[in-house]
């Protein structure tokens, strides 16, 4: 029996569907200063508290709403997970090119959900379960205002990031201007309890689950 479809909600045509320019001139000013030494300017304001609203907005080419929940898991390159957690991941690594290494982003691993049934990726913004250096904060910040922003398009179930969580399920509005480490406590984000590790209270990466 051929599986029902929930309607759609209208959209803009052109909704998150820009190119990689963005992201691309991320990954090589990264190469340049890895291979020379020399930071070169970046255009998102890493170290400053992350980039203007919409710099890093590009390629989305899905809606979560064109996925149908259920199905077969798929081979990702970051685990075997759903065909949501899947599309989003690979949006989040064109955007964000610094986390496609297996070491900086990966979605699934055994255990409870969400990442034990593939339905959440972790973006390390820093590996050595510190709490992290301004400009690592500032990636992990940017990528946060930018899930926010696309989460309808990129189908966010919730983030997590520095002991806080942003859960749009729950009814939890965006509050993008907000989403800096100076005004984190006052922002739309609630704060979580005390897991009792940087990693495990998310100081080291920003977690996404999906909602399917």
């Amino acid at each position: 029996m051929a599986r029902s479809r929930r309607p759609r909600p209208r959209r803009s045509a052109d909704l998150g569907r820009a190119n990689l320019g963005a992201g691309l001139a991320v990954f090589f000013a990264g190469t340049f200063a890895l291979v020379t030494g020399v930071q070169a300017v970046d255009t998102y304001g890493v170290g400053t508290g992350g980039g203007s609203p919409g710099v890093r907005s590009g390629d989305i080419p899905y809606h979560a709403d064109d996925i149908t929940p259920g199905g077969a898991l798929v081979d990702c390159g970051a685990g075997v997970v759903t065909e949501l957690t899947c599309q989003a991941y690979k949006a989040v690594v064109a955007n964000y090119p610094e986390f496609e290494s297996s070491q900086w982003g990966w979605c699934y691993r055994p255990g409870p959900p969400d990442h034990g049934t593939g339905q959440a990726c972790d973006f390390m913004t820093n590996v050595n379960g510190g709490t992290g250096t301004d400009a690592q904060n500032a990636v992990g910040f940017e990528l946060s205002r930018w899930l926010m922003r696309n989460h309808e398009q990129i189908g966010v179930k919730y983030v997590i990031w520095r002991q806080h969580i942003w859960n749009p399920s729950q009814g939890d509005a965006p509050c993008v201007d907000q989403t800096t480490a100076e005004s984190l406590d006052q922002s739309c984000w609630r704060v979580m309890d005390d897991r009792g590790s940087h990693t495990q209270n998310h100081y080291d990466h920003v977690h996404v689950s999906f909602l399917y």
